[in-house]
């Protein structure tokens, strides 16, 4: 063989590979460069297969897998999103807009300590923003350390008062604490920015029932009510919150509507079920109550408060044997409740 031929030979094979990785390289950068223009006119499914489509042509080379899992968080496949986030932060583990992406998507998969832990991991590289620290926050309202889930979300709103969401968890983490003034403070910090907010107009109600004004709390859910009529998915609480106030005002017959609406609302809310039920049991309907009753322990096998108003109902209606089983039930559930140890990690 010539010297010629040999060196063909070599370099034969080494132009085939090249020009198979610049046609993967190309192919790569088409599916990835159609992905964003899917992503940003929002047809997000369609984005993340052209980033899937990118990312096995070329892996490594653009940031396929980083707008893969933001298309999948938009489609609510949290799985999917920490699939190829982890994907991505094993060639970038420096890349801090990932690793706060995935800490948002562990919170949204209920895995609050993984998730502060990469929050953790995101904040020593780059500083967090005030929706990082709300998510850190909510983590710790996941761990029942509500301590700690206020100074965060304190944290939150001092870096950027605008946070409309932040000041909303901020007021919710107050009320569960019983620090009601600070609470109504927060929830009046969410008006100021959206003035017809049923969330947090809705919340004033419970501080002003909690604060023993019923007639502020009644008008408080009755605007709640009035602002979210035209939503496209209103929600039950400030109809469960009125009726459970008007019975307790002695004005069963004005509860009516308001309890029924949330039920219809929400189906497969226990809450509302229960309220339901105990409204008929006090009016009389008890065929109606035991429907609301028994579907509320149904929804909810390990509501105390459901299996002894059923056990009271079954009392009334003198179906004793069953009244005795629900009223059993309810002793076992709070001694399980007492006894069992606290699951909240040590932060």
């Amino acid at each position: 063989m010539t010297a010629r031929r040999a060196n063909a030979a070599f370099l034969f094979p080494l132009i085939v590979v090249l020009f198979l990785g610049v046609r993967s390289s190309a192919q790569s950068r088409g599916a990835y460069d159609r992905g964003l223009a899917e992503f940003r006119a929002g047809n997000y499914s369609l984005a993340a297969a052209l980033f899937a489509d990118a990312e096995t042509a070329s892996p490594g080379s653009t940031d396929a897998l980083l707008y893969q899992a933001k298309s999948l968080v938009h489609l609510q496949d949290f799985a999917g999103a920490e699939r190829a986030l982890r994907g991505y932060v094993r060639s970038r583990p420096n890349s801090s807009d990932a690793l706060y992406m995935l800490g948002f998507v562990l919170h949204r998969e209920n895995r609050p300590a993984e998730s502060l832990a990469s929050f953790t991991q995101a904040a020593a590289i780059t500083r967090p923003s005030s929706d990082d620290l709300k998510i850190v926050g909510l983590d710790y309202v996941l761990l029942d350390d509500y301590a700690d889930a206020i100074q965060w979300l304190e944290k939150s709103v001092e870096l950027d008062s605008t946070n409309r969401d932040a000041w909303y968890y901020l007021g919710r983490a107050y009320y569960t604490k019983g620090r009601l003034d600070e609470a109504r403070k927060a929830f009046l910090a969410v008006l100021d920015l959206d003035p017809r907010n049923a969330k947090a107009e809705n919340n004033l109600g419970l501080i002003f029932e909690s604060s023993g004004q019923p007639t502020e709390a009644i008008e408080a859910y009755r605007k709640a009510i009035s602002w979210q009529e035209q939503a496209p998915h209103p929600s039950e609480q400030p109809y469960v919150n009125l009726g459970n106030l008007l019975m307790e005002q002695g004005r069963p017959m004005d509860a009516t509507a308001p309890l029924e609406k949330a039920v219809a609302l929400a189906p497969n809310n226990a809450f509302c079920h229960m309220s339901l039920g105990v409204y008929y049991r006090k009016v009389g309907q008890m065929n109606y109550a035991r429907r609301e009753l028994e579907r509320a322990t149904q929804l909810d096998p390990q509501n105390a408060v459901a299996h002894y108003q059923l056990g009271r109902l079954y009392k009334d209606i003198h179906e004793l044997d069953l009244a005795r089983v629900e009223f059993e039930r309810t002793e076992e559930i709070k001694s399980g409740a007492a006894e069992a140890p606290s699951a909240v990690p040590n932060h």
